[in-house]
């Protein structure tokens, strides 16, 4: 007979190796630099608060001013009878988490504890692609809409398609934001609720071609190219499993799965009379509480961004004048084409935290307001621009950006055993949100390419 299983039985979780790898990584200067903040440059340059302070309880308020009261006379009884209160607001902000876990054998943590040279860089690398991955996803929502929507196939009139499990993008630009092995899902959406394609089938990526702006999918994990079962240009929306919700009403800021990020702050389109953005309804003052949009497609790209900036400016925002415009590589490379010889560039410092400090470079764009710095950002939208003031914006989270994830003073181990199996579960990633206390000090803009 065979011995009867112990569920009080527990499982060594090597505690002494997974140091190992810990101190592989203490040196927070060059995790972050290097695997987090290099290549992402609105992370990089904005405002964390990555204190307990910083995002708890069940909300953290924002307290906006945005219109100091209509009322004011010549006559000081008038101004008396019709004085009115400055018009304030407070959004009501709340978390969202970011995971990315990995498993690692403990046979493995022993060999590499005990051979630093041949199997050192292998766990290595483990780790370093859980921090890759979580502060690439972390990057990429900050500039979305909170809706986890990567990508699309045929929306709004898109030349999007999918035959045969392979998706021709909308736009060339969102290939890069899917890899292979990511678990997708395809829904639809009516107003600020999300509907999954028929058996809310899942799609796995199998390919990923940058240059043509195609993902091909399996319906099975690792199984051959072919459509998942519904998927269809009547679900043209793309994104991982479990970064959308799709309860009724899903895509509202309380629902939300994902970071509130530039484009649900400054969204493209106004706000509607049913807005509820963090318990304020924005179209109330649609440009002070949801940002100014400024359609540039008509313009060249230099053109835009100058007319754009001056309008903002114009508004006289208490939070000061634009400083930096954040743009898409390609319109980014488009606009340094048309400025062939007549270009301008400063080299950007960007204090991340206390530790780490890094540098790149900008193109600089005069204006009547004077002169603004042009980033890059691989995680723009294609054809966006974001004008921004940046000490309205705050990256609040609970703890460092990103994180390995324990549970300080209860649980402080790298790693989680993993019932049953001789391995252990690493966990990386972060509960965060992002926060602006000026949103009209801000502009999106929509360019000509």
């Amino acid at each position: 007979m065979g011995t009867p299983a112990n569920p009080a039985i527990a499982y060594s979780n090597s505690q002494d190796n997974l140091q190992v790898l810990k101190q592989l990584y203490s040196d927070d200067a060059w995790v972050m630099k290097d695997l987090v903040f290099n290549k992402n440059r609105f992370l990089s340059m904005c405002d964390k608060d990555e204190t307990e302070m910083g995002l708890g309880g069940l909300n953290f308020p924002i307290p906006v001013l945005y219109d100091v009261g209509g009322g004011g006379s010549a006559n000081l009884g008038t101004a008396q009878t019709y004085q009115t209160a400055p018009a304030t607001a407070s959004f009501l902000l709340t978390t969202v988490n970011v995971y990315r876990v990995g498993s690692i054998q403990n046979q493995f943590l022993r060999a590499s504890a005990q051979n630093i040279g041949a199997f050192m860089p292998a766990a290595k690398m483990n780790v370093k692609s859980l921090y890759m991955g979580a502060a690439n996803d972390i990057a990429f929502q900050m500039f979305s809409d909170g809706s986890g929507t990567r990508g699309s196939y045929g929306a709004n009139g898109g030349s999007g398609s999918i035959t045969s499990g392979v998706i021709t993008l909308d736009n060339l630009g969102q290939v890069y934001q899917f890899s292979v092995n990511m678990a997708l899902t395809s829904f639809s959406v009516s107003g600020s609720t999300a509907t999954q394609s028929t058996g809310a089938a899942i799609g796995y990526v199998i390919a990923v071609d940058t240059g043509a702006g195609t993902v091909t999918v399996s319906a099975t994990q690792q199984g051959a190219a072919g459509t998942p079962s519904g998927w269809s240009t009547s679900f043209p929306y793309l994104s991982r499993a479990g970064d959308t919700s799709f309860v009724t009403n899903g895509l509202n800021s309380a629902n939300m799965l994902c970071i509130a990020g530039l484009g649900a702050w400054i969204p493209s389109t106004a706000p509607a009379s049913s807005d509820s953005f963090f318990t304020q309804n924005r179209s109330v003052s649609p440009t002070k509480l949801a940002g100014l949009r400024f359609a540039g497609t008509a313009e060249s790209i230099q053109d835009c961004l100058i007319d754009a900036t001056n309008q903002l400016a114009a508004q006289s925002s208490e939070a000061g004048d634009p400083d930096v415009i954040f743009i898409n590589p390609v319109s980014y490379q488009t606009l340094v084409k048309n400025l062939t010889g007549q270009g301008q560039y400063q080299m950007i410092r960007a204090k991340v935290n206390e530790e780490v400090e890094i540098s790149f470079k900008a193109l600089v764009l005069p204006t009547a307001n004077g002169e603004i710095s042009i980033v890059q950002d691989r995680n723009c939208p294609a054809q966006t621009a974001y004008i921004l003031t940046m000490k309205t914006w705050k990256l609040r989270s609970l703890g460092k950006i990103p994180q390995f994830l324990t549970f300080p003073g209860f649980y402080d181990m790298l790693g989680f055993p993993i019932p049953g199996q001789d391995a252990v579960e690493i966990r990386v990633g972060g509960y965060l949100n992002l926060s602006c206390n000026a949103p009209g000090a801000n502009a999106v803009v929509s360019l000509p390419q």
